[in-house]
């Protein structure tokens, strides 16, 4: 993405970090309860990252 210089502000970074626990948190809360496979939980999993990292890169 040439010419886009934004910088990410520190209260966005902490919005993205609380996101990232809180969605990583009822992903094992939902696995533990048996309401989601093993398989799910990676697939989440890696959507939770890949979205945390693309909010961080704006």
């Amino acid at each position: 993405m040439a010419g886009k210089t934004s910088k990410i502000s520190p209260e966005q970074q902490k919005r993205a970090a609380a996101e990232e626990m809180w969605l990583k948190y009822y992903n094992k809360v939902l696995f533990e309860k048996g309401l989601i496979t093993e398989r799910e939980r990676n697939l989440m999993s890696n959507k939770i990252d890949a979205r945390t990292a693309k909010s961080l890169s704006r």
